[in-house]
């Protein structure tokens, strides 16, 4: 969700001449690597929405995506499909995780459009439920990424902030609504941080850094609950949202418009063609009900606008 990458890629160009949670649980459980293939389609349009900035599909099979306008589930009308607003008052949303059947949402807060400081929660058991205001976090300047983990969400500060971080926020075992505590688990990062995923014992994290470019960064949550040292694991341009699959990451490529997919050492394995897509915002993996087979599905913002498949 690269919300003022367009005035950072622009801070970066004259800087360089003078001298730019997803994933859910659907995609780690029920998809296999073999099951990918980046350069075996083109992109075709679902919906068309504007600006969106990420998305989920759920370990009960429904679909949400979330941009400046809204907060939409997904629903499927024969072969179409169409987009229903879930926030009456038009709030925007960025990040979006599920954990023990309720859906978090990071949605606009009391600093306005760009400030997606409210945590909004949802029961993704019943088809009536709509988001409800839940939690204000406090002292960041652009709450972006989040992902569920078994202790707790992490919240990624950036990709332009005062402060880049990762916030943890603890959640009331007894009631996913209620957050216990927020926290910064990890300020020592040279990068701003932007997607964030789960997969085993850690967090992986696209951090970007004006005048440096990209990377893919692999963050142990260690046994008490602290974080590892940071350890840069893929080098890229400019990034977005990624999502796990199997034993891999599928990232997106928001400066050259593309996919691509890496194993969790960051060896590349695949790639879409650059310019498939107009600044990808997010990507996840998707199938049943909603879809016949599994399916890679991705959002755009700025140049771009509405929800993807790749067929």
């Amino acid at each position: 969700m690269n919300y003022f990458l367009p005035v950072i890629i622009a801070i970066s160009a004259v800087a360089l001449s003078a001298c730019k949670s997803s994933g859910g649980p659907y995609a780690a459980g029920n998809a296999a690597d073999q099951d990918i293939c980046l350069d075996c389609g083109t992109p075709r349009q679902l919906v068309d929405l504007p600006q969106l900035e990420n998305s989920l599909f759920s370990s009960n099979g429904r679909l949400f995506v979330s941009g400046q306008s809204n907060l939409y589930e997904i629903h499927r009308d024969g072969q179409d499909y169409r987009a229903d607003t879930l926030l009456p008052d038009g709030s925007g949303c960025s990040g979006l995780t599920e954990d023990k059947g309720t859906l978090y949402a990071l949605c606009s807060g009391s600093g306005g459009p760009t400030d997606f400081s409210g945590l909004y929660t949802m029961s993704l058991d019943d088809p009536l439920a709509t988001p409800e205001f839940s939690y204000a976090l406090t002292g960041m300047t652009l709450p972006n990424g989040i992902v569920a983990t078994a202790s707790g969400l992490y919240v990624t500060d950036g990709p332009v902030a005062v402060d880049p971080k990762i916030v943890h926020l603890v959640i009331d075992p007894t009631d996913p609504t209620r957050v216990l505590s927020q926290s910064t688990w990890l300020a020592t990062l040279p990068d701003f941080p932007n997607g964030i995923v789960h997969t085993g014992t850690s967090l992986y994290v696209t951090h970007y850094r004006p005048g440096f470019g990209g990377q893919v960064t692999q963050v142990v949550i260690n046994a008490d609950g602290t974080p590892g040292a940071p350890e840069n694991i893929a080098p890229r341009g400019i990034m977005d949202d990624l999502t796990v699959v199997g034993d891999t990451l599928i990232v997106t490529d928001w400066q050259n418009g593309s996919l691509f997919q890496i194993d969790l050492e960051g060896n590349l394995l695949q790639e879409t063609a650059a310019n498939i897509f107009a600044q990808p915002s997010s990507v996840i993996i998707a199938g049943p009900p909603l879809f016949d087979q599994v399916s890679i599905l991705v959002t755009e913002r700025y140049t771009g606008d509405g929800l993807w498949i790749l067929d």
